[in-house]
C-alpha cells in the first residue's frame, strides 16, 4: 500500500512539475511576442507606402476613412496560407464590395514575382504587398508571424494578434465587426 501511494504521490509530483514548465513555456513565449510588438491596441499605426502586385501605391494615412486589416506573413510559417484562406472565404468574400474596407497581406521577406505566384496558385483575390527588406513589418514588430491588425477609420489600432489557432480568427472577426457596422456597403 505504501508502495502504491509513493508511486502515486511520485506520479503527480512529475505531472505538477512538467505542468508548470508548460506554463512557464507559454508565458515565455507570450513575453516573447510581447517584446517583439512595436505598437499597441489605441496607437496610430505608423505610415507606410507600398506597390501592390497588381502596381497600385497604398499609403496607409491615406486610407481614413477605411478599415484597414493589415496581414503580415511569410509562407516559411505554414500557418499563414491556412488564415489567408480563412480571409479570403470568410472575411474578404463577404465584405469585398465595401468602399470602407482594405485587407491588405504584406509579404515579410518576399518579392511581387512570389506573392503573384501565392495568390494565383491560391486564388487570393485581395491585394498584396511586397516587404522583401521588411521596412515595413519593422515599423511593427520585430519577430514572429503571421501577424494581424486591424486599423480603425480614424488610423488607430484597434486590434492586434500574433499567429494562428481558429479561436485568434473569430475574435479577429468579432473586431472587425465592432469596427465596420453591417448597415453600410
Amino acid at each position: 500500500m505504501k508502495s502504491r501511494l509513493l508511486k502515486l504521490f511520485v506520479l503527480l509530483l512529475t505531472f505538477s512539475a512538467s505542468t508548470h514548465g508548460l506554463r512557464a513555456t507559454e508565458d515565455d513565449v507570450d513575453a516573447k511576442i510581447e517584446a517583439a510588438t512595436l505598437v499597441r491596441a489605441g496607437q496610430a499605426a505608423p505610415d507606410f507606402t507600398c506597390q501592390t502586385t497588381d502596381g497600385k501605391t497604398i499609403t496607409l494615412s491615406a486610407q481614413k476613412e477605411k478599415v484597414v486589416v493589415l496581414y503580415f506573413f511569410s509562407t516559411s510559417n505554414a500557418a499563414s496560407l491556412t488564415e489567408m484562406r480563412y480571409f479570403e472565404k470568410e472575411i474578404f468574400q463577404k465584405i469585398r464590395d465595401r468602399d470602407d474596407f482594405l485587407l491588405l497581406a504584406i509579404g515579410r521577406g518576399h518579392t511581387r514575382e512570389e506573392l503573384v505566384k501565392i495568390s494565383g496558385e491560391n486564388k487570393f483575390t485581395f491585394a498584396f504587398a511586397a516587404d522583401p527588406k521588411q521596412e515595413i513589418y519593422q515599423r511593427y514588430f520585430s519577430r514572429y508571424v503571421p501577424r494581424t491588425l486591424i486599423i480603425r477609420k480614424d488610423g488607430t489600432i484597434a486590434y492586434l494578434a500574433s499567429g494562428y489557432v481558429y479561436e485568434t480568427f473569430l475574435r479577429m472577426q468579432e473586431a472587425l465587426a465592432r469596427e465596420l457596422p453591417t448597415s453600410r456597403r
